[in-house]
């Protein structure tokens, strides 16, 4: 059994599916990857001058898209 990223997004995922009940709140594969690829949405957009703010809201995007 693998285990969630101790991440930032990870967490925040996380919480989210717990909180509107979605069966995918255990799923360690699902959350990992959009974990990652927030992750690099935020790393992206620091690289090509975005504010933290702006590159939180991309990375949310990222994140939660299709929830």
């Amino acid at each position: 059994m693998s285990k969630i990223d101790f991440s930032y997004w990870a967490m925040d995922l996380k919480k989210h599916l717990r909180d509107i009940n979605d069966s995918r709140k255990d799923d360690v594969e699902f959350i990992n990857g959009r974990s990652d690829a927030a992750a690099a949405e935020f790393e992206a957009a620091r690289r090509e001058g975005c504010t933290e703010d702006q590159a939180s809201e991309r990375a949310n995007r990222v994140l939660m898209q299709g929830l």
